[in-house]
């Protein structure tokens, strides 16, 4: 998948960055399915789904109420503690774009994965708030309603934002790798978490609920999975390659100096 012409060195940088990415979209996808790996049941709650269903977003709002407190909180915290991870592979990428071309989408990656914490966190306080709403008097719904409406807009700009940012950057790679401006070759233009994405997105449609719900709740780090997991791959490949090369040299040298001896 490398064009014959990549620095091996380059490849060994990248190592430790593609296993922080490896590392961060499992934390993701672990912080997914605590924090929204419900099925949707609004029946159940006939306050949100019939009341007060003109004010409120009746999905969302009824999404997370079966979920414990300490779930929805260990959902939010192992993603947002784990993003480091998810910052520091961005080098990963960008070392696969040529220099001069490397910083749009180093910068869009980055901005992507550092919006995205508050985003994910901010499901944990819409759950919570909503859970108040069910299990108060009615005098106080008024009030939660409209904190629960400040929470969700909060949710949704962060989620947005970060989603949009990583996606253009996720575009503008693909862009580049078909022409011809990264490491990889043209024809690798398929390897792309977007491409990823849609793939398990429609895989998705097959397997029965709950499964299809868990499966798609966390399909964006499920994508970023399967790109660095087979980064990863790749990686070790092309470094193994190289070490091989370098050990075959290092031994006709030898033998050539072996030849100069005995003569």
């Amino acid at each position: 998948m490398f064009q014959k012409n990549t620095n091996p060195k380059i490849v060994r940088k990248m190592l430790p960055a593609v296993l922080s990415g490896v590392f961060a979209s499992l934390c993701w996808i672990i912080g997914d399915l605590l924090i929204v790996g419900f099925t949707p049941a609004p029946e159940k709650y006939p306050l949100l789904s019939e009341i007060y269903t003109s004010q409120i977003d009746v999905g969302l709002a009824t999404l997370m109420l079966s979920g414990s407190t300490n779930r929805l909180m260990w959902g939010a915290l192992i993603a947002v503690f784990s993003v480091p991870f998810y910052l520091y592979a961005t080098f990963a990428v960008s070392y696969l774009i040529k220099r001069k071309f490397m910083m749009p989408v180093f910068l869009l990656l980055l901005l992507g994965f550092a919006y995205a914490p508050l985003g994910h966190a901010a499901f944990f306080y819409v759950g919570e708030i909503y859970k108040a709403v069910i299990n108060t008097d009615v005098s106080a719904h008024a009030q939660l309603l409209q904190t629960a409406a400040g929470f969700v807009r909060i949710l949704k700009i962060c989620w947005t934002v970060s989603v949009g940012f990583t996606a253009v950057g996720w575009l503008v790679f693909g862009i580049m790798v078909a022409s011809g401006k990264t490491l990889l070759k043209r024809s690798a233009v398929w390897f792309n978490p977007i491409i990823f994405f849609i793939g398990i997105g429609l895989l998705s449609l097959l397997p029965p609920f709950p499964l299809k719900d868990q499966i798609g709740c966390a399909i964006f780090n499920e994508a970023h999975l399967v790109f660095f997991a087979m980064l990863l791959f790749i990686v070790l490949r092309k470094r193994d390659s190289a070490n091989a090369r370098t050990v075959s040299n290092l031994n006709n040298k030898q033998k050539g100096n072996g030849r100069k001896d005995i003569d």
